[in-house]
């Protein structure tokens, strides 16, 4: 019998066991399969984790999301130094637009008080700015947003990842690299079935399983009100010579005219040697580029889909128009899921007594997960929501049918 089982191997699952078996003596496992060699149809489930490259910011919309990603980034170090593993690459984050865009100057407005409250710096990033530091860089017409250094840039989600595994490992828990098929309750606590045919029991529960959560008996006949984002990236492979020409980039969101815009990974070494500037494009749930997805099936396709030729088109064309001077080598496209919530906030608490859930992260997971994980351990441990932020503002709306 476990005391805790963390279900769901992802970013904020791997977070979760890591806290759990740092901060604890209980008997902890983590239940999920690994990274798949490639990736196919035959494959039960994938994850937003297999990637080099995820933007850490502090500008946002929401305070609960600046708190979140401040603090998972200052939690970073302590975890490169159990784990040996590089994580954080604080390159600055800025989120640039049109002067007259009115979502840009709340966020301004927002990360302006937040970045004063806790002692950041930060700097207007106009077109002077731009044209002193980034030369190779084209701003918007008439730009304006903020530019933050400290504690914004980027991390490698699957360091992370394969960081907390790793410690949690060290720590002596136990990892059954499989799926969980099915949750019941069981006298002392609960049965859970996994795929390859074990059965394991466990005290408490912990829910991470992401897009993936209602596809799976886990949630006690719940299930959290989730639309399906599929979303498309774009990695552009360039020169050494621009690869070092570019290493003050930040980490970006660019804002169009009409609404939408693309976030932008400044160039990341990847493991095979290139190196990739990636977009991304907007993740709202009415961009025109995003897939609407329902079943199972939907998902695994969409993960395993070979091209999108408009997102492929998009994505080429913004970025000759952003980098005008930069060559590209070679292009490589990828296919993620996002799991939007009915509240635009990430779904976080108890399910019912001893089963705790966190999903939903609308498109924003890796920069808060660390934290979200600390908060799930933290309360599967006490019983009750343990966190110095309000639980209401994470409220897990569920489906009426």
């Amino acid at each position: 019998m476990f005391d805790v089982c963390v279900i769901g191997a992802g970013s904020i699952g791997s977070s979760a066991a890591y806290h759990l078996t740092h901060e604890s003596q209980l008997k902890v496992c983590l239940v999920g399969p690994g990274e798949p060699s490639e990736k196919t149809t035959d494959v039960e489930v994938f994850g937003c984790h297999y990637d080099e490259g995820r933007i850490t910011r502090v500008i946002a919309e929401l305070e609960t999301e600046q708190i979140l990603a401040l603090r998972s980034t200052l939690k970073y170090e302590q975890l490169e130094l159990e784990s040996g593993l590089k994580i954080f690459k604080e390159v600055g984050f800025a989120d640039v637009g049109h002067c007259n865009d009115e979502k840009l100057e709340v966020t301004n407005k927002l990360s302006d008080i937040f970045c004063e409250k806790n002692g950041i710096d930060y700097e207007i990033f106009d077109e002077s700015l731009a044209s002193e530091r980034f030369s190779y860089f084209v701003p918007p017409k008439g730009c304006t947003g903020r530019y933050v250094k400290e504690n914004n840039g980027y991390i490698s989600i699957r360091n992370l990842v394969n960081a907390c595994q790793k410690v949690f490992s060290q720590n002596g828990a136990v990892r059954f690299n499989s799926i969980a098929k099915s949750v019941v309750k069981s006298k002392g606590g609960f049965e859970i079935s996994l795929g390859d045919g074990t059965v394991i029991h466990s005290r408490k529960i912990i829910l991470t399983c992401g897009s993936f959560t209602n596809y799976f008996d886990l949630c006690q006949g719940k299930k959290p009100d989730l639309n399906l984002n599929g979303h498309t990236v774009l990695k552009f492979e360039i020169s050494d010579e621009d690869y070092n020409k570019m290493a003050e980039l930040p980490s970006m969101i660019y804002r169009f005219e009409n609404g939408t815009y693309v976030y932008i990974l400044p160039p990341i070494a990847y493991p095979c040697g290139k190196k990739y500037i990636k977009f991304g494009h907007s993740v709202y749930l009415d961009d025109p580029l995003a897939e609407r997805l329902q079943s199972l099936q939907d998902v695994k396709d969409w993960y395993c889909k070979s091209d999108h030729p408009e997102a492929r088109k998009h994505l080429s064309q913004k970025f000759s128009e952003i980098f005008p001077s930069v060559n590209v080598l070679s292009q490589q496209l990828d296919h993620c899921v996002m799991a939007m919530t009915a509240t635009g906030r990430q779904y976080i608490g108890f399910v019912q007594e001893d089963v705790f859930l966190a999903c939903g992260g609308n498109g924003k997971t890796a920069k808060m997960a660390l934290e979200i994980g600390y908060i799930c351990a933290k309360s599967i441990v006490a019983g009750k929501w343990d966190y110095d932020l309000n639980e209401a503002d994470f409220r897990i709306v569920y489906r009426k049918d």
